[in-house]
């Protein structure tokens, strides 16, 4: 679906939409049909994705008076951002409002404790089949919202769920055993030109399905461990999954097999257009060439400059000193702790983290970057007191909520773009940048 829509064009910005929901043309369009339905005309708070399809949907609830809720960009900092529109605004300002700009700047955040009542939910999509079997971007967070919902009492079973999509979007037939118990179907299905009611209506999730969530994911959502507290401590035995089969872990092993660690690598198309000016052999030594040649050696340069082996003591007996002279110079200082920072696109290059980083006044000591990876290590040091006791913990609140909502690189303008940031223990490193060249 995202090769046919690319390459037919039926997308606007961001025409990139590998592993997002679409930003199909026509979504306006979409959105206008919908606000025609009774189910929206009838409803007062609506849940809406934060995604950009989406957004024509938001602006013309809040022009409806209706109060929105939209979930905070993969539940990492909340749960849900609550807008209610400002009286006598004007189109302009509700546009901006409905943006995911005013939505941060406006929206008042919603915990657990909230007992707001849901009456419509609008989600995007990348497919849909007309029996109401739904595909997103594969990420899940959607059918975690709906979980929490019903959880909390926000929604019912009976609460329906609308779709937004380009006609394209829409297919005959989805195999049912793609999808699992967890997987939130959709009730309606809205395009530019036409409405589709499912029916018979397929059956919801009921609420969090603990076994299929590993310890990994509840660390990066604060919401859903307090959730799992309040089941526990309400004598409910939770048993989460144990091998965290995430996007992450696929993403590290797809690379390792594509390029081997110990394997070389030659940059062959470079030296391709000498061969014909070399020798057979010459040119196959040529082509075989490492990229980064070998540093000299002793041994060689021995042989070249036909320098005896008194003289080549002598000569290492001199340097000796100042080569342990710079070895102390570069030693590592203490680490006091790290942080990972992942969900960087693999666009972005090791500077502009950097830059970003010193926009927000973040100056860690050492920065390891696994670009391929799409994360990355920020290491600080130094951020004790020197009066303070050495079991005392460092407080690093202010910088995690320095870098909250952080986008770099090609996602800058998007709503889905922000950079995932955790705890972190210092790991073995593979490139490692001094901030302080920058």
């Amino acid at each position: 679906m995202w090769d046919y829509m690319a390459k037919n064009e039926l997308v606007n910005f961001p025409v990139n939409i590998y592993k997002r929901i679409p930003n199909f043309k026509g979504a306006a369009e979409a959105a206008q049909r919908l606000v025609e339905l009774d189910e929206f005309k009838k409803s007062r708070t609506i849940k809406i994705n934060p995604d950009k399809p989406q957004e024509p949907v938001r602006f013309l609830a809040l022009e409806a008076n209706k109060e929105i809720i939209v979930p905070i960009p993969r539940l990492r900092s909340g749960l849900f951002l609550h807008v209610i529109p400002v009286a006598g605004a004007t189109k302009e300002q509700l546009k901006i409002l409905a943006s995911m700009r005013g939505l941060e700047q406006a929206g008042k955040p919603l915990g657990l404790d909230s007992n707001i009542k849901v009456d419509l939910i609008v989600l995007g999509s990348v497919c849909v089949s007309r029996d109401g079997y739904r595909l997103g971007k594969g990420e899940g967070f959607a059918d975690l919202e709906f979980a929490m919902m019903m959880r909390m009492g926000t929604i019912t079973e009976n609460t329906v769920v609308i779709t937004t999509v380009h006609d394209c979007q829409i297919v005959d037939y989805l195999p049912p055993q793609l999808f699992k118990e967890y997987d939130v179907p959709v009730d309606i299905i809205v395009t530019p030109t036409q409405t589709i009611f499912v029916k018979p209506r397929l059956k919801k999730p009921s609420g969090i399905l603990w076994h299929m969530l590993s310890e990994r994911k509840l660390k990066t959502m604060q919401v859903l461990q307090q959730l799992k507290e309040m089941d526990e401590k309400n004598g409910k035995m939770i048993i989460l999954k144990e091998v965290d089969s995430d996007i992450e872990t696929h993403r590290y092993i797809k690379n390792r097999v594509k390029y081997p660690k110990n394997k070389k690598r030659f940059n062959i198309k470079k030296d391709a257009s000498n061969v014909e000016k070399s020798t057979v052999e010459g040119a196959k030594d040529k082509i075989l060439k490492s990229r980064f040649p070998r540093k000299r050696t002793y041994k060689k340069a021995e042989e070249e400059n036909n320098i005896s082996n008194a003289e080549m003591k002598m000569e290492n007996v001199k340097s000796a000193p100042r080569r342990r002279k710079n070895l102390r110079a570069r030693t590592k200082a203490h680490i006091d702790f790290s942080l990972k920072l992942s969900n960087i696109s693999s666009g972005v290059r090791v500077r502009d983290l950097k830059n970003a980083l010193l926009e927000r006044g973040i100056k860690p000591s050492e920065i390891t970057w696994q670009g391929y990876r799409g994360i990355c290590y920020l290491h600080f040091s130094k951020l004790r007191n020197e009066n303070a006791l050495p079991d005392q913990p460092i407080q690093v609140d202010s910088i995690v909520a320095n870098l909250q909502q952080l986008r770099i690189g090609e996602f800058m303008n998007n709503e889905e773009g922000f950079i995932h940031v955790e705890p972190a223990k210092p790991i073995s490193r593979i490139e490692v940048t001094d901030v302080t060249t920058v």
